[in-house]
């Protein structure tokens, strides 16, 4: 019981110790950290009217294509079913001779 009392009054100041050095020694690089992180969102932000004008021009322009496609489809469908539509779909057979003798 003895060797908890004084343990334990070292271990709280090793402790208190540690932390106060850690928090001088990470306090600037914590700073720094944090200004070039600012910095990169900054950046990020700035870049990003640009980035997106981009990226809508490119899924513009696809979608642009794609319609050019569709309608060259649907040009070609309706002209392949106005061709057939002109033709007749039976076409009417001649009795057989040999039937109508009968």
């Amino acid at each position: 019981m003895e060797e908890l009392e004084i343990l334990a009054p070292m271990i709280v100041t090793v402790t208190l110790i540690l932390v106060v050095g850690a928090v001088i020694l990470l306090k600037p690089v914590s700073k720094q950290a944090s200004a070039l992180l600012e910095q990169m969102l900054k950046d990020r932000r700035a870049g990003q009217g640009t980035h997106d004008s981009e990226r809508l021009t490119a899924t513009l322009e696809g979608i642009s294509e794609r319609m050019r496609l569709l309608e060259e489809r649907q040009t070609f469908a309706e002209s392949l079913i106005q061709t057939r539509s002109e033709e007749p779909l039976l076409i009417p057979r001649e009795p057989d001779a040999a039937k109508s003798e009968e």
